[in-house]
């Protein structure tokens, strides 16, 4: 029990440290002018473009949604933090002395919550022919709670102290659990039109990016069997749990830690294929310079991805352990000081095992992507009207995996190359309806896929917000001139 909460603390702020500033930026990856941006959801999309030459300058999604703790509509205002010397409205507990900003629902429904903070750095995609190519980085940070009952929320948000789950008897048999991971990348994409004949047009796409980790966490528990006895004890009848943690932190004496600044590596990979149904029979095409390669229009494009598939490996200042089905009477439980991590650590293992070793497992583990499947349909109503479907669905690879949340939208958007307004309408985690905005002048976007943050219709349980600032040369406009567009100068045409 304490263990879960103490793990949440750690991958909120090892979140918050490292956070900057929507999950899938449908504003930037849905339409005809995504270039390099497209590659998020599938890297096939990379030939639908009507661009050939696409530059991500910087662009970034800051995402929070949770079903577990909210601020009352009675007292947010989104214009309040932009007020000098704001602070937030504080409550006091109603079992206990301490004060909190949210307040908690009270069903008995499982609790989840998805952070995701994205900042997408220097890029490009260039298309050639039936080749296209994309360079991509980003920084990400990523946090998920998935599927944790609702008892061991309340205990682990308001403590001990909340009489009215005391002397109770949980037992949660359903496995759950908490993770965080904080790392950069580099991407290298390619995607390759293998079929072009009469109608039909089908394109598969690549991408292989190098994962840099900087720090992870997680936590994942098979059974958990408790009764909080008063305010600081604790019987837990049967533990069957595994954690791992990698922060950038000296676990000895709680100060940062950054050497080595990278924790862990590894790989991760996307895959995509597109079909296209072609307004017009599909010509060979014969250009000379890039610039002068023709858009074909499309009547309806299906896709089809696979995302995010791929883990870190942490071995720097990692630790893992395992309670394996294990009781423990914890007693004076809110009076402990844990100084130090390690201290905290060596406490889990004494309590369960009656030593200070006996827990730990070894001194690497690995933490998974949020692994998602994707799948887009796009329809061209007529003229620069537009209408897609996408859905997103997340599935975990492993204990260590950031869960995904699933969500299907349906987004209607008026394109063009110097304007772009879309109108995301989604489903969050099959329950929640959600209604966006997104708006594009020439290459600077911004768009949320939750406009109500901006109001106090409801009680504020997340926010959505992301923007992109990019330059593109549009396929069959030669009129500047430069090492892509090479006007009138006469070169060998080539057939592709």
């Amino acid at each position: 029990m304490y263990i879960f909460r103490t793990n949440i603390f750690i991958a909120f702020n090892l979140l918050m440290y490292f956070s900057a500033s929507a999950q899938d930026m449908p504003g930037t990856t849905l339409g005809n002018f995504s270039g390099v941006n497209s590659i998020q959801l599938n890297p096939s999309a990379l030939h639908n473009s009507k661009t050939y030459l696409d530059i991500q300058l910087v662009g970034a999604d800051l995402f929070l949604q949770n079903n577990a703790l909210y601020m009352s509509k009675s007292e947010y205002r989104f214009t309040n933090f932009f007020k000098a010397g704001y602070q937030l409205p504080m409550h006091p507990e109603e079992y206990g002395t301490e004060q909190r900003i949210f307040y908690h629902y009270g069903n008995l429904q499982d609790k989840s919550a998805f952070i995701n903070t994205r900042i997408n750095g220097p890029g490009a995609m260039l298309i050639w022919g039936k080749h296209a190519f994309a360079l991509s980085t980003s920084f990400r940070s990523v946090m998920s709670m998935y599927n944790a009952p609702y008892d061991v929320v309340n205990f682990s948000y308001l403590g001990l102290n909340y009489r009215p789950q005391q002397n109770i008897n949980y037992k949660d048999n359903k496995p759950f659990r908490v993770s965080g991971l904080v790392w950069g990348e580099i991407g290298l994409s390619y995607a390759y039109t293998f079929f072009a004949r009469g109608l039909n047009v089908w394109t598969a796409g690549v991408t292989v990016k190098r994962l840099m980790g900087i720090g992870g966490t997680y936590v994942k528990v098979k059974q958990l069997d408790y009764i909080v006895l008063n305010d600081s004890t604790v019987n837990i009848k049967n533990l069957d749990a595994e954690m791992g943690l990698a922060l950038p932190v000296n676990y000895n004496v709680n100060s940062a830690n950054f050497n080595p600044l990278i924790k862990g590596g590894g790989f991760g990979f996307d895959f995509g294929i597109t079909y296209q149904r072609l307004k017009n029979y599909h010509q060979n095409e014969y250009f000379n310079t890039l610039c002068a390669q023709q858009y074909e229009d499309y009547i309806y494009r299906i896709g089809f991805g696979l995302i995010d598939i791929g883990r870190i490996k942490f071995k720097n200042n990692a630790t893992r352990i395992n309670i394996d089905n294990r009781s423990a009477l914890w007693e004076n439980v809110a009076n402990m000081p844990f100084s130090t991590i390690d201290n905290f650590l060596d406490t889990i293992s004494y309590k369960f095992y009656g030593d200070t070793a006996s827990a730990f497992t070894g001194n690497t583990f690995n933490i998974w992507l949020p692994s998602a499947m994707s799948a887009q349909f796009d329809y061209h109503f007529k003229k620069s009207w537009y209408i897609n479907a996408n859905i997103i669905y997340g599935f975990p690879l492993a204990s260590g995996s950031i869960v995904r949340p699933a969500e299907i939208s349906v987004t209607p958007r008026y394109e063009t190359s110097l304007f772009e307004v879309s109108l995301p309408v989604s489903l969050y985690n099959w329950t929640l309806p959600r209604i966006g905005l997104a708006l594009r002048v020439y290459g600077i976007t911004i768009g949320t896929d939750k406009l109500g943050q901006f109001f106090s219709y409801s009680n504020f349980t997340g926010l959505d917000f992301y923007f992109s600032i990019k330059l593109f040369f549009r396929k069959g406009n030669c009129r500047i001139k430069g090492p892509f567009n090479c006007g009138n100068q006469e070169h060998k045409k080539i057939k592709y």
